[in-house]
């Protein structure tokens, strides 16, 4: 049996196979090793994962993480599943590499991630060489969930906001200062909080002053990853993650004024993994 998984820093998606053929997916929570220690990695994959399966019967396993770009941390990953999967051989790899299998297979191409974070690559069809590093939601995370929340957090904390949107906000989320600077100064996962407003933003992205911040959003991320790569405007442009699928209208809108040809936009890696894994056409 063959295990898949696609971890973001918000939630990791477990695949099953056997014989090719899908037999369980399973849900837990992302296991960035940026924000967890080891120790709570494990409780995750205890408490969340073994349950669902017969973990001895497992003997291959392909894990593409968020933050899993460092020797250390890939290592990190690896420890805490090959407690519980012993007969499995372990492979870790940079979610971007699976963005970039899923998207193009063996085909060349740029990926970009954007979900709760994002990321890029060009892609030969095996190897994959990025142009500047992301730098996570403090200083990059462009066009991301992270960076959408935190220019609404902005707007709202410095109040630009516009009125109606700023009334919808208040009624929504009851927050002062004090509230937001605790979430992201004294508590975990700033990161998701950040990217937990993009459920305001998204029923309302046809409203002129969301729709304007969604798309500098993207020209931001445009800017900062995708055109480090000399052949951008000749290169197809594919894109995975839940950001880059919600507001997919405005993205091909961005994409279009900054000159770049967009081919696929899904909302997750996981079908295009089971295909690379598999060997489906």
């Amino acid at each position: 049996m063959l295990l898949l998984a696609d971890s973001g820093s918000t939630k990791t998606t477990w695949i099953l196979l056997d014989d090719d053929l899908v037999k369980k997916t399973v849900n837990s929570p992302g296991l960035n090793p940026y924000f967890l220690a080891s120790e709570t990695i494990g409780a995750i994959i205890k408490a969340d994962l073994i349950p669902e399966l017969f973990a001895d019967f497992i003997k291959e396993i392909h894990f593409y993480g968020a933050g899993c770009s460092t020797v250390n941390n890939n290592m990190m990953i690896k420890k805490s599943m090959a407690v519980f999967f012993r007969n499995a051989e372990i492979s870790v790899y940079h979610d971007i590499l699976g963005a970039a299998r899923a998207l193009f297979g063996n085909e060349k191409g740029i990926a970009g991630i954007l979900g709760t974070g994002c990321n890029s690559c060009y892609y030969d069809g095996k190897e994959i060489y990025t142009g500047v590093p992301s730098l996570g939601y403090l200083f990059g995370d462009e066009g991301a969930g992270s960076y959408l929340g935190k220019q609404l957090i902005g707007h709202y904390l410095k109040e630009s906001l516009p009125d109606d949107l700023r009334k919808e906000f208040d009624e929504k989320y009851r927050l002062n200062l004090e509230d937001i600077l605790n979430a992201l100064y004294n508590r975990p996962f700033p990161n998701r909080f950040l990217a937990s407003f993009s459920k305001f933003l998204a029923p309302r992205k046809n409203h002129p002053f969301i729709h304007d911040l969604v798309t500098s959003s993207f020209i931001s991320f445009f800017e900062a990853q995708v055109s480090k790569y000399s052949d951008y405007k000749s290169t197809p442009v594919s894109f995975t993650g839940s950001i880059a699928f919600i507001y997919s209208d405005i993205l091909l809108e961005a994409a279009k004024e900054y000159g770049i040809k967009v081919g696929t936009i899904s909302q997750s890696p996981v079908e295009g993994l089971i295909r690379y894994h598999t060997g489906e056409k």
